[in-house]
């Protein structure tokens, strides 16, 4: 039997087309999501009238569809916040939380209750109004601040993981939260751009880690902030992190005409700050356990086990890293 000829291997290419369309995907994704929520809200506005501004269900289907857009390692929740000094900003829409390494601080009596969640382990935290208006607007501005306002110990700038710092540096933070308001519809006497201006000018009255980060109105657009790198004579994505917390900020509008989708906006935003953020778990159970934490000890010194003597003697051996010897 004859060899037939080697294929020429350098002919085999992706195909332009395959290309294009997973380009698009996570764009397509976020449309998609966009036009079930608004079958969402044009049923429930048909079969309940009179309490069309609930939002309870469309809550449930952002939850969900968040949870399929967002990476595994991201619990989407929604409960109350609380911190270590027993402070709350009361219940949340949407919780972006790290269950892989903080626990629940009061779990639900059923898998539908509201659950506590220490701040230290929140990501983002959303709130999601079915219809915006000024009322609902500052009502959500008002839930954000005040989630910002939670003591949150901030983690150094260089933190690789939960539980490992690279530096000393504390000029920056990695665990900054994320805030954002997640409008599906506005109110027909206002404009996207009047409340634009409103989120700005209450976002001016707060300090730094203080700043909602997001504003997104399905079919409208969202708004971000971002900063000038005066290197690059560019603006840039401000992720409240190190450089932009040290220079001014500035609104930046990504009208739906242009970016195609409101939610892809907020979510290409969202991912950015997720892909940087790093929390910090150490002390969790501790922190949240008793107020009065008191320690007995033997007062004898005789009361103790000593080290191993091979442990002692390898201290006498060569190491690159200094000891608290």
């Amino acid at each position: 039997m004859s060899t037939p000829d080697l294929p020429n291997a350098n002919e085999w290419q992706p195909r332009a087309s395959a290309t294009e369309t997973l380009q698009e995907a996570f764009l397509k994704r976020c449309l998609a999501v966009e036009n079930l929520i608004g079958l969402r809200v044009q049923a429930e506005q048909e079969m309940n009238i009179d309490n069309f501004d609930s939002g309870l269900g469309i809550e449930d289907v952002i939850r969900d569809e968040m949870r399929k857009i967002l990476p595994a390692r991201y619990a989407i929740e929604h409960g109350v916040l609380i911190d270590r000094n027993g402070k709350t900003g009361g219940d949340y829409d949407l919780l972006v939380f790290n269950e892989s390494w903080f626990p629940r601080i009061k779990a639900g009596a059923t898998e539908s209750s509201r659950r506590s969640y220490p701040i230290e382990g929140a990501y983002a935290v959303g709130e999601i109004k079915q219809t915006l208006n000024y009322s609902t607007f500052d009502a959500a501005l008002q839930k954000l601040i005040v989630a910002h306002r939670l003591y949150r110990p901030p983690t150094l700038a260089n933190r690789l993981v939960e539980n490992r710092e690279s530096s000393s540096c504390s000029h920056g933070l990695s665990n900054p939260l994320y805030s954002f308001i997640l409008g599906v519809q506005l109110a027909k006497d206002l404009t996207f751009e009047e409340l634009i201006n409103r989120f700005y000018d209450v976002n001016k009255q707060v300090k730094r880690l203080e700043v909602i980060r997001a504003l997104c109105v399905l079919g409208h657009g969202t708004v971000v902030w971002g900063f000038k790198d005066r290197d690059k004579d560019e603006i840039r994505p401000a992720l409240f992190m190190l450089e932009d917390l040290y220079e001014p900020i500035v609104p930046a509008y990504f009208n739906v005409n242009d970016v195609g989708s409101a939610l892809f906006a907020l979510m290409a935003n969202l991912m950015l700050h997720l892909y940087d953020a790093v929390l910090a778990p150490e002390d969790i159970a501790v922190l949240y356990g008793p107020s009065t934490r008191v320690i007995k000890a033997p007062k004898s010194d005789e009361i103790a086990l000593p080290p191993d003597p091979d442990r002692l003697e390898s201290l006498s051996m060569h190491c690159h890293d200094k000891h608290s010897r």
